[in-house]
């Protein structure tokens, strides 16, 4: 039930003053002209036109309202978005192996006088050495992907699809990577377009722990076996998403004697190897490409130790009540704040603080800093040197173009090995992109009532199966919810492409869902998250085609049918628990435009109940096509087949 806001302006100038005219007698009998001439009555047409304005704004929700019921709800908006782009070093050959640290600036031009500052967001050890080669390794045999990973527009999927235990991604380099030292650095650039977002996740939620593993080895030039690699640092989450993968060669690594689907000994390339030692990807990794000497830099910065200017009104520092210091750039990500060296803490308000308690507010947008009034929060000395640590950035301005030109902000530093870096010749590889503004208090009162709309606790089936579809941190494709007793089953269907028949969720993805499901579960039930049970079906199509189509065109045409039919995710997705009958791919089967018509179908199910023409399955049970026969004949005057 909601509650009621009063309606404060409910009376104008006019009421005012004739309730205040008809007050005069009870106070005072001598006064009896109340003609607009008498200067008592001027008086009060004031006072009248005064309380109708104070009335006024007092009815009226500002967006500090707003925003303190957003508090009082627990919600606030959401800061900027930086935006991200990859940028790609032209090193000169004495620079390998030396490292581009993590926090490097650099200033981005695009076309206007504004100059925009980014900073890389991790290591990169740069290599004089091009990746000329890519090759995968799966069941199907030996692919070379080199002209889609050099390709804009194209993606490829490194282990093949499906993804399973010893499938392998080669990359071949023109040189020896570690040549010049023992780490590299390589940038995956993950193909999402086709991908639903993940759901974001906010503080205190579950993440997403993979259960995948990959090994990483390298065969050094002239060696008769490969060599483990160490990953320094994995960015990408074993490749669920693209960021950086340092990775680290021993010198006392020990030699592998394990082989390669082809031959890895010409010496025109340097090969690195990663092999699935654990599979379970729930979506096969897919790649825009690999790269070295590939860096993504963010437009944010740093800022250190700045000290900062009390905003008076008197001209000097002052130790009044509610100081205000102000950051020289905005709008600000976090900050840290001190007052003679000594840290205060940043709070929404100063409805809880006490008079010695080292708080102070934060203006992200204004970069403004407020200390309290010695009631509510310590006032700092008037003397006191108030200093700061803090990011600053983002927001959509930072998406620049593909031909924004970039270049470092201080071309005469140099990198540990001594080389400058205005020696390093510097491109976006593509525009910047997934920069967004501050959320509107408007857009975060909308999330809010959208939350409020869905359900934070599991009461009914349907609040845990909207619960388990919106985890933070994976993609959820389908859900269906057993209940016995106490005991709450979840089941479900993670995010896959259609040419995934059997989207199967890993042991992390089941751990994280019901991590979070328990977390909102009704105290007394038990939640379990399991994946679905597929019944494979054998399928055999008989009937009549038209003759354009090849003997493969059928059955590949018809598979295609069946598969897209049942599918989890396609077309709205094939629900837990709903019977298959012939007449289902009869139906599905005769619209195929090479199709005459189907005489008959028979089906053999790996699984679940047949019953006349119908297979039933359970509601922890879904459909998964594993071989389709067709018998076709040609209609009368074809020929045949």
């Amino acid at each position: 039930m909601g509650i009621d806001v009063p309606n404060l302006d409910d009376r104008d100038y006019e009421a005012y003053l004739e309730q205040a005219k008809k007050l005069i007698p009870a106070y005072s009998e001598e006064w009896t002209d109340f003609n607009p001439h008498d200067p008592g009555i001027t008086i009060l047409e004031v006072l009248a036109w005064v309380t109708e304005t104070h009335t006024y704004q007092l009815d009226q929700i500002t967006d500090a309202h707003r925003e303190k019921y957003l508090q009082l709800m627990g919600y606030h908006r959401r800061l900027q978005e930086p935006a991200t782009a990859p940028v790609v070093l032209s090193p000169p050959s004495s620079a390998a192996g030396e490292r581009l640290p993590a926090g490097s600036r650099l200033l981005v031009t695009d076309g206007t006088d504004e100059r925009y500052r980014f900073e890389t967001d991790h290591d990169l050890v740069l290599t004089d050495a091009s990746l000329a080669r890519l090759v995968t390794a799966d069941r199907n045999g030996v692919t070379d992907n080199s002209q889609e990973n050099n390709t804009d527009g194209m993606f490829y999927r490194p282990f093949g699809n499906p993804v399973e235990r010893g499938d392998e991604l080669y990359l071949g380099f023109d040189g020896d990577p570690f040549a010049a030292g023992r780490s590299l650095t390589l940038v995956a650039n993950y193909h999402d377009e086709n991908l639903p977002a993940p759901t974001p996740a906010d503080p205190g939620d579950p993440d997403f722990e993979p259960t995948v593993s990959l090994q990483w080895a390298y065969r050094p030039p002239g060696a008769d076996g490969w060599r483990p690699l160490t990953v320094a640092e994995d960015r990408t989450t074993t490749l669920y998403e693209g960021g950086a993968i340092e990775l680290f060669a021993p010198d006392d690594a020990p030699r592998m004697d394990d082989g390669a689907p082809f031959d890895v000994t010409d010496s025109a390339h340097v090969w690195i190897r990663c092999r699935v030692e654990r599979a379970g990807y729930e979506i096969p990794p897919q790649l825009d490409a690999i790269e070295p000497n590939t860096v993504a830099a963010s437009h944010r910065v740093h800022v250190g130790d700045e000290t900062l200017s009390q905003v008076s009104g008197l001209g000097e520092p002052t130790a009044l009540n509610g100081q205000t210091y102000e950051l020289e750039h905005t709008p600000v990500f976090s900050a840290e704040i001190r007052v003679d060296g000594a840290p205060f803490v940043e709070v929404a308000d100063f409805d809880a603080s006490g008079p010695t308690d080292p708080h102070y507010r934060l203006d992200r947008e204004t970069g403004r800093v407020t200390f309290g009034d010695g009631e509510q929060g310590r006032v700092p000395p008037a003397d006191a040197t108030v200093t700061a640590d803090y990011v600053y950035g983002g927001g959509e301005d930072g998406c620049v173009s593909p031909d924004a030109v970039w270049q470092f902000e201080s071309p005469g530093t140099t990198l540990d090995g001594g080389t400058l870096l205005g020696d390093l010749d510097v491109a976006a590889a593509g525009a910047a992109t997934g920069g967004r503004d501050r959320e509107t208090i408007t857009g975060a009162v909308e999330r809010l009532r959208r939350d409020l709309r869905s359900p934070d606790r599991g009461v009914t089936i349907t609040d845990y199966e909207t619960l388990a579809a919106r985890t933070p941190g994976v993609r959820v494709g389908q859900t269906n919810v057993v209940v016995d007793g106490e005991t709450v089953t979840v089941v479900v269907v993670p995010y896959a492409p259609p040419d995934v028949p059997r989207p199967t969720p890993s042991e992390g993805f089941l751990g994280t869902v019901e991590q979070y499901v328990t977390e909102r579960a009704t105290l007394g039930d038990r939640v379990t998250v399991t994946g679905p049970t597929y019944v494979g079906l054998d399928v055999t199509v008989s009937g009549q085609a038209h003759p354009r189509y090849t003997d493969d065109g059928y059955e590949a045409d018809v598979r295609a049918t069946l598969d897209s039919l049942v599918h989890p995710l396609v077309a709205g997705g094939w629900p837990f628990g709903r019977s298959l009958s012939t007449a289902d791919i009869a139906e599905r089967v005769a619209d195929l435009d090479g199709i005459d018509y189907v005489s008959d179908v028979d089906i053999t199910a790996h699984g679940g109940t047949t019953r006349d023409d119908t297979i039933a399955i359970g509601p922890r049970e879904l459909f998964a096509v594993v071989d389709v026969t067709t018998e076709l004949s040609m209609a009368a005057g074809d020929g045949g087949r």
